[in-house]
């Protein structure tokens, strides 16, 4: 059980250093969703070892003065809801020489601060960050192909408007209890949703003697753990599997042996 735990599990705002970290809701998912972008950028995938050294809140004044990028203004803009703050002239960016700092209130942070509160605002939202142990063209590779397949998948993720009326019809939350809602418990309600309504079906088609499925552990109870560990799992292939698509690209005309 991890420190945050008790603060995600209740939708408890995460305290930091005399800051209280307030997860997003729902009425504020759009809003949100454009001014997370600024946690995201893959810094560390530049071959440019003076930006690789520089920290992240660093990075984000090099994109805002180098490359008139608005990724400060949306830094300024996230933190600012997830702080609830409501005078602007209570939240400050500045650098002192060629490190960065921001400031609540007077209350000055750090960059090491800023990576901290960074972590939290990812975890607390289900924001999925960079892995970057992984090379980046090996993980636009595996973006590009689970794109694909989700392509030619017909059943398509409905829109937003649609994902919460799909919860309305489904439980006994009306659309402002929704819009209250943090957007970390509506996907886990959504999922859930989901995930109870397949278990129902399969388990009464494999109670009916008409269906028979060769994987017994196929059917998931709805209340199983739903985690998904390797988000790319499904587009993945094996080293060997691999080779031989490339072996087999190579020599179309060749035997097996």
């Amino acid at each position: 059980m991890s420190e945050l735990d008790f603060y995600l599990t209740y939708d408890e705002p995460v305290p930091y250093k005399g800051l209280k970290i307030y997860p997003a809701i729902m009425r504020h998912y759009l809003d949100f969703h454009a001014y997370v972008t600024c946690l995201l950028y893959e810094k560390n995938s530049i071959p440019n070892p003076k930006i690789i050294s520089m920290s992240y809140l660093r990075y984000l004044f090099y994109l805002t003065e180098e490359e008139q990028s608005p990724a400060l203004y949306l830094c300024f803009m996230l933190l600012k809801m997830v702080l609830k703050i409501e005078k602007e002239d209570d939240l400050k960016f500045y650098k002192k020489g060629e490190k960065a700092y921001f400031s609540v209130k007077e209350e000055e942070y750090t960059s090491e601060d800023f990576d901290k509160i960074k972590n939290i605002i990812c975890i607390q939202n289900e924001i999925e960050q960079i892995d970057e142990t992984v090379k980046k063209e090996i993980r636009d590779a595996l973006k590009k192909a689970q794109e694909y397949k989700m392509q030619q998948n017909q059943n398509k993720m409905c829109s937003l408007e649609d994902q919460m009326l799909c919860v309305l019809i489904s439980s006994s939350l009306n659309l402002e209890d929704i819009y209250k809602l943090t957007i970390r418990k509506f996907s886990k309600i959504l999922s859930r949703i989901d995930h109870k309504m397949h278990y129902e079906i399969y388990l009464s088609a494999s109670m009916s003697g008409f269906v028979e499925f060769k994987d017994k552990n196929s059917i998931k109870h709805w209340m199983s753990d739903l985690t998904q560990e390797d988000k790319y799992g499904d587009v993945k292939i094996d080293k060997d599997e691999m080779q031989s698509k490339i072996d087999g690209i190579n020599n179309p005309n060749g035997a097996k042996r």
